[in-house]
């Protein structure tokens, strides 16, 4: 039994590979500081998108054997809210909100994990960011940390 689960991981991790080596030969991101819809793919390495973008709806991120860091503390959030649609294969994507703004995950995960360090308010009107997606073998993490942040 465990040499087919062995057998089974080996297999899906080469088909993993190949995905994603195809997928960084095909897809291109459209992802910059002012763009209010991000469609950002981010495969074997680091992307970093620090959005002011006036208003913020969302958009689209693909993270395959990658890290992603989302800052939208300098973005004004949508009247009617955010939706990002975060897939995560083998990485992590990690979401920097500023304070105020409510978060609410539906993911699915496969052996990954969510985590939601933010600090919300208790006003039920507040705009929400809406994360979807799935992360497997991967993590999604939200945090919030001021708009200003000390230099040391």
């Amino acid at each position: 039994m465990f040499r087919f689960i062995y057998r089974l991981f080996k297999y899906a991790l080469i088909a993993a590979l190949g995905t994603a080596a195809a997928a960084k030969l095909l897809l291109q991101s459209n992802a910059g500081p002012e763009t209010e819809e991000i469609d950002m793919v981010s495969i074997f390495g680091s992307t970093e998108l620090v959005s002011t973008a006036e208003p913020f709806y969302g958009g689209r991120v693909l993270n395959m054997f990658a890290g992603t860091v989302i800052d939208l503390r300098r973005a004004t959030l949508a009247p009617t809210g955010a939706q990002l649609d975060l897939n995560v294969v083998f990485g992590g994507v990690s979401l920097v909100v500023p304070e105020g703004w409510r978060i609410r995950f539906d993911v699915k995960t496969v052996m990954g994990g969510v985590s939601d360090n933010t600090r919300t308010t208790a006003d039920p009107d507040v705009p929400t960011v809406t994360v979807t997606g799935f992360a497997v073998f991967g993590g999604i993490d939200a945090r919030t940390r001021p708009s200003v942040e000390a230099v040391s």
